[in-house]
């Protein structure tokens, strides 16, 4: 049972993280073309989204998973090659959010920022999530 619980919030964290970090870049760089004052306005309320859902989503994720991860670590973490791939697209994921949080929070100063690294940190993220499930419901490598 907790097993499963904490599957349901490992899965709820990475909505809130890769989806809406996705949803925030995507978003910005579509009203990137707008005019300063929008684009700022803009920029403050997605900061605000990152610190509010994003970030919190990430340490949901990543928490619930590193707990799954020690209390089975024999059977889901040294018999499971996915695994591997997996919790290495999820760093990845976690560093381009870091760009992306970064990005975000110079625009939200006022800060001209060009949207081509907020738009890459958005595709990672949406890879991210996609290479993620395939991973876990693939399973590549397990016997």
């Amino acid at each position: 049972m907790l097993f499963l619980v904490l599957k349901i919030v490992h899965v709820v964290g990475n909505v809130m993280w890769l989806g809406g970090g996705a949803a925030a870049a995507f978003t910005f760089v579509l009203l990137a073309r707008e005019d300063p004052k929008t684009r700022l306005a803009a920029a403050q309320a997605l900061r605000k989204i990152m610190l509010r859902l994003v970030s919190p989503g990430m340490s949901i994720s990543l928490t619930a998973g590193l707990i799954m991860l020690l209390m089975f670590w024999g059977d889901l973490y040294a018999k499971a090659p996915w695994m591997h791939a997996k919790l290495t697209v999820g760093l990845i994921a976690a560093g381009f959010s870091g760009v992306l949080s970064g990005r975000l929070r110079r625009a939200a100063a006022g800060t001209e920022v060009t949207p081509g690294a907020i738009k890459l940190a958005g595709a990672v993220l949406v890879f991210s999530a996609i290479a993620n499930v395939a991973f876990v419901f693939l399973r590549f490598g397990q016997h």
